[in-house]
């Protein structure tokens, strides 16, 4: 049985924040669905590149893309794996696969982009090459390489793998920092097994969060796209018009048209610099699961203002269990900053470095509290 292409699907729906991490939980026999978060964000009219912004599919416009294609189709590579599957439970989403004992190997197909030509380093999805036993890489140019897996993050589902070889071909990782909604994208991929293929769509939203479907964890800093995303683009290119990588192509919602996600090139070029430099990745950590305050909320703890975050969780040892923080606290503010956006909290979080403090204003019981909390290194592991 092939793990053809290994796009994630997602099924689940959001309910909660991990300190800058989106859980999703199965939604009580519902039908298979996911809720997005976090409304598009747009960048300001000023800092727009006029040459991102549709304007029809002009003989320009198609010259354009075309010219972005050459820049970039060359180091997108196809990625063959043998893999062991998981015991007890299911393989990856494509393929669902139950063992009840040991398994043989089975084969698996995506997607990478060469963003390192002099050292062979590769971007691609941690569930495109996780419990790879064996990983063969072909260019477009039909060279074959074996790849191995340097380093893998699969909270972001970004993983690098490193092969040997000369001239290789390099994709420049662009700057989404300006991204607009709206803007061409281009997904360039191997779906079920079609090489090199390209699709052309725009930006439909950016910092999108999502659950992985294959450990419930999720997924941030999604480019949203209606370009076409199929099993096999999994670790591929999302490209702007300019012939940049713009994203890494990830997941898929089901029974959708024109939903596919890409994990956006800055935070995959962070985690990439960090597996490469240290071999895995640093990243502040609360350890808490938290969602928005609601109506409801607000009704159900006596709240006064509909605003800050609830904690739905507090992680053993985590920074949020040593500074005392509970079940059913209203974080207020962070820092002196009113959380009026459940992101703001993330973002904050995001922002700074392992070992610094942070001020939570909290609300319990009708009593307000200061509580100070020194974030730590966010496990490889997540409980």
């Amino acid at each position: 049985m092939k793990r053809m292409g290994s796009v994630l699907i997602l099924t689940f729906v959001l309910i909660a924040l991990l300190s800058g991490c989106v859980y999703q939980m199965p939604n009580g026999g519902s039908s298979p669905s996911a809720i997005l978060t976090n409304n598009p964000t747009l960048a300001t009219e000023s800092a727009t590149n006029p040459s991102q912004e549709p304007k029809g599919y002009t003989e320009q416009t198609q010259e354009a893309i075309t010219r972005a294609v050459a820049l970039v189709a060359p180091a997108v590579v196809f990625i063959d794996t043998k893999f062991q599957p998981e015991q007890g439970g299911f393989s990856f989403p494509d393929v669902p696969y139950f063992s009840p004992g040991p398994s043989q190997p089975q084969e698996g197909q995506g997607s990478g982009v060469i963003v390192d030509g002099n050292n062979g380093y590769i971007l691609t999805n941690n569930h495109v090459v996780q419990n790879a036993l064996e990983i063969k890489v072909t260019l477009p140019d039909g060279r074959t390489f074996t790849g191995k897996v340097l380093g893998s993050y699969p909270i972001s589902d970004i993983a690098v793998v490193k092969i040997e070889g000369t001239n290789l071909p390099e994709a420049k990782m662009g700057d989404t920092t300006n991204l607009r909604v709206g803007s061409w994208a281009i997904a360039i991929g191997n779906p079920y097994g079609f090489e090199n293929t390209v699709t052309v769509g725009v930006v439909s939203a950016f910092n999108r969060t999502l659950s992985s479907p294959e450990t419930g964890r999720p997924l941030q800093d999604l480019i949203q796209t209606d370009a076409a995303i199929n099993p096999g683009n999994s670790g591929g290119a999302l490209v702007n018009i300019s012939g940049e990588v713009i994203g890494i192509n990830t997941a898929i919602m089901p029974y959708a048209q024109g939903m596919g996600f890409a994990v956006d090139i800055n935070a995959a070029k962070s985690i990439f610099s960090d597996l490469v430099q240290l071999g895995r990745v640093v990243r502040p950590w609360l350890g808490i699961t938290y969602t928005k305050v609601t109506d409801q909320i607000a009704k159900d703890l006596n709240l006064t203002e509909i605003t800050g975050v609830v904690v739905l969780e507090v992680i053993g040892d985590s920074p949020a269990a040593k500074a005392g923080l509970q079940k059913d606290d209203v974080i207020q503010t962070i820092n002196g900053e009113k959380l009026t956006k459940m992101e703001v909290l993330r973002q904050i979080i995001k922002a700074k470095k392992v070992g610094d403090d942070v001020t939570l204003q909290v609300w319990r019981s009708g009593k307000v509290l200061n509580l100070t909390l020194t974030l730590q290194e966010m496990p490889a592991e997540l409980p």
